[in-house]
């Protein structure tokens, strides 16, 4: 099946075959009862017959006694379920490696992207639900990045090193990154978002840059190696920097980087190496979604890591193939917009990814 990591398939093929030993043991276990039960009930037989004894509560004049009959029987807890995705409306158009940042009421505001010709655009779309227009870049860009800071949004190269600000309905430049960066990784923790890796047009990147309004954006870190089409998450003032292509490799390494001592570890890693997946966190959780494999092919996995133990484990199935997308956390729900599909073409879909209740 198109889109299905290994690591799906044998999660499917598990359970399938655990089913299949479950009925065949309960039909042993079954049998075996039924043999034990009528050898204690001929027993039972014998030694109430023998002692006179009244096993069902009767009284001396035959009358039942009051009270329950037996124990009751364990309440057994149903297997929690995986992350659930639906359809939640679709892009004006379809779009891929759009900026993303959440906005509104547990909504998302989009921010250009690559349309179906490959070309970049100025659109703002603002998703509160179903997709409104909200306004339009200074210049059309794709593959930039975008953060939320101190209640504002800035917008991160793309094509370019310009840092812009939304005003109001306007954009200011509020600075420049040290270089050209597009397909980088975003994350922020308080008032500080974190550019990370990327392409300068020439070259791949293995920096993570700064920046916290009112301040020059500085290079505070280096990766161990470079990387493009990385994605990243923050968890606990941390920062996760996941897959990623290095060399032109996609890569399995989930990267853990401290703001506080500007120090990279490398952390746990992924089932199967990706370069261009989203992530988002979710109740202290991270979720890895989709992606593409060396040899090109999109995935629907969603994968969780654990920041605290580093533990990484199928979380979830998307409905289709996706790379590319963009994704933010807005509603207690995980909200996926554009991407490519498995043919590579962009989709203009939005997705709404939710966890059950504990």
């Amino acid at each position: 099946m198109s889109g299905l990591d290994p690591e799906i398939q044998r999660a499917q093929e598990h359970y399938a075959r655990r089913g299949a030993r479950s009925r065949g043991n309960a039909g042993r276990r079954i049998a075996a009862l039924g043999v034990f039960v009528a050898i204690v009930a001929a027993v039972a037989i014998v030694v109430v017959t023998t002692l006179h004894l009244h096993p069902f509560g009767a009284t001396r004049h035959g009358h039942p006694a009051t009270g329950p009959t037996g124990p009751t029987k364990p309440v057994v807890p149903p297997r929690p379920a995986g992350l659930a995705t639906t359809s939640a409306g679709v892009l004006s158009a379809p779009l891929s490696r759009v900026a993303a940042v959440r906005y509104g009421t547990g909504g998302a505001l989009l921010l250009g992207g690559f349309d179906a010709t490959g070309a970049p655009t100025d659109a703002v779309q603002n998703f509160q639900g179903s997709i409104t227009s909200a306004g339009t870049l200074p210049t059309a860009t794709g593959s930039a990045v975008a953060a939320v800071l101190g209640g504002d949004v800035y917008l991160f190269g793309g094509e370019s090193s310009t840092i812009y600000q939304l005003s109001g309905t306007s954009f200011e430049i509020a600075g420049n990154l040290p270089a050209a960066t597009a397909d980088a990784a975003i994350a922020t923790v308080a008032d500080t978002a974190y550019v990370i890796g990327g392409y300068s047009g020439t070259t791949e990147l293995n920096t993570i840059v700064a920046f916290t309004p009112g301040s020059p954006p500085q290079t505070v870190a280096t990766l161990p190696v470079t990387l493009r089409y990385a994605t990243a998450a923050s968890v606990g003032g941390l920062v996760y920097v996941i897959g990623g292509e290095s060399a032109g490799v996609p890569a399995d390494t989930v990267y853990r980087f401290d703001p506080a001592t500007n120090t990279v570890t490398s952390f746990t890693k992924l089932p199967h190496a990706r370069d261009r997946e989203a992530a988002a966190a979710l109740r202290g959780r991270i979720y890895v979604i989709g992606g593409q494999s060396a040899s090109g092919t999109r995935s629907r996995a969603i994968y969780s890591i654990s920041p605290s133990t580093g533990a990484v484990g199928l979380a979830g199935i998307l409905p289709v193939a996706l790379a590319d997308a963009a994704a933010v956390t807005g509603g207690g729900a995980i909200i996926v917009a554009g991407g490519t599909g498995s043919s590579g073409a962009p989709v203009a879909s939005i997705y709404q990814i939710k966890r059950p209740s504990p």
